[in-house]
């Protein structure tokens, strides 16, 4: 328990900082002396508090949440398919949102907030229907690898589809295509609101399952033999995981692999508890993608480089090695 304790305490320490240094870090700097003020006196008259208010509070908010959002869905979807390579984007549920976002604002370009966010449910729930039931229909190798083989040819199937609906709409390409990289730049209040209130709806849900999701990492028979409805639990996670997932791609487009690489760090330290993995899968997503988030803002210095593009390139060659790994595992 101490050493989970220093973990927890170590670990919402270095949040902390990286929140701070989110803040701090941008096209103009601002000192830590006058990121403290602002947050303990916000000032209209003061200049950097305003930058503060408008551009750096909501971005940083949204990061960590989404940081979270991520991690959490891709725990969950790694119990329930007993599946170590699934995660929102590896599985297309982040390719099927983006899909229904982009759609519906080329449709009705007028409609934001709810509307966009049942939009990408929609299309993460159909995405991932479509895995499944062609992972049930296509027969040959282990089922894990099947599935995730299937999910990324979907995902690449939608993406194309997505560049598709853009080409014909050139008039929306240029903000919806950085959008679709991945940016949390230009996250406004309102749409933090819409997240924060969708995020706990998902959180609380997948913290109602996580006694749930230890028995079933445990084998289905014994989670039978211990009165859990695996069906149910399996059609209650699906939905947590299409929240999480669909609201954090409504708000700044598709961001992949958080979802993979935090999981699994969260089950080296930790273990198979699903009541410790859920918040610490948490907390260790939203320091991973503000840690990327950071990141971003110097590559391109002082333009933006969306943090997708990061998250993509730390995580694809994780992918590979993880599917290589499940390969030879099968022989």
């Amino acid at each position: 328990m101490i050493n989970k304790l220093i973990l927890a305490v170590g670990s919402l320490a270095i949040l902390i900082i990286l929140f701070i240094l989110s803040l701090m870090i941008g096209s103009s700097w601002i000192s830590v002396a006058t990121v403290i003020d602002y947050l303990f006196q916000y000032s209209t008259t003061v200049k950097e508090h305003i930058i503060l208010h408008i551009l750096r509070m909501p971005r940083a908010i949204a990061v960590m949440l989404i940081g979270a959002n991520l991690s959490i869905a891709g725990c969950i979807m790694q119990a329930l398919t007993r599946n170590p390579l699934a995660s929102p984007s590896i599985f297309g549920i982040n390719a099927g949102a983006s899909f229904m976002i982009v759609l519906c604002t080329i449709v009705l370009p007028a409609v934001n907030g709810w509307i966009l966010a049942g939009a990408g449910f929609a299309g993460g729930w159909i995405t991932v229907m479509i895995v499944l039931i062609m992972s049930i229909a296509i027969r040959g190798g282990k089922v894990e690898v099947r599935m995730a083989l299937i999910g990324v040819v979907i995902q690449a199937l939608l993406s194309s589809f997505t560049q598709g609906l853009l080409i014909f709409n050139e008039e929306s390409a240029s903000k919806i295509v950085f959008w679709l990289a991945g940016s949390a730049a230009g996250v406004k209040w309102d749409e933090i609101r819409l997240l924060a209130i969708v995020s706990t709806i998902g959180l609380g849900i997948a913290i109602g399952l996580s006694r749930s999701l230890s028995l079933i990492s445990l084998g289905e028979d014994i989670a039978r033999g211990l009165g859990q409805k695996i069906w149910t639990v399996r059609v209650v996670g699906s939905v947590s995981v299409i929240v999480l997932a669909g609201i954090s791609v409504s708000v700044v487009g598709p961001i992949g692999f958080v979802g993979l690489i935090v999981p699994h760090i969260t089950r080296y330290l930790l273990g198979t508890d699903y009541r410790l993995l859920i918040p610490f899968a948490g907390l260790f997503g939203a320091i991973l993608l503000t840690l990327a988030d950071i990141g971003s803002r110097f590559v391109n210095f002082p333009a933006e480089t969306p943090v997708g593009i990061l998250t993509a390139l730390i995580g694809a060659p994780y992918f590979v090695y993880l599917a290589r790994r499940q390969s030879r595992s099968t022989l």
